[in-house]
């Protein structure tokens, strides 16, 4: 990328009725972003295999969701790679 910090791209996620709740932002660097995906992965597993929540329903929402974060931060920076090749 001729030196040039490659950055993430818009990538909404959390719809409801088909209309975003939230969005990844635009022009973070991919190496911070790529980051907190991991830690957000990190905490899904400790949440998993803590089996700290009496209310099952809850647990699954809140690893749904930090789930669905880790992968749209990782969907934008791959957009961002694939863009890159072309």
């Amino acid at each position: 990328m001729n030196g040039s910090i490659a950055v993430t791209t818009q990538q909404p996620f959390d719809k409801l009725d088909s209309l975003p709740l939230f969005s990844v932002n635009p022009g973070v660097p991919v190496e911070d972003a790529l980051e907190r995906a991991a830690d957000l992965m990190l905490y899904v597993e400790a949440l998993a295999a803590a089996d700290a929540f009496p209310n099952k329903g809850l647990e699954s929402a809140v690893v749904q969701t930090l789930s669905e974060m880790a992968k749209a931060l990782v969907r934008a920076s791959k957009r961002v790679e694939e863009e890159g090749k072309g």
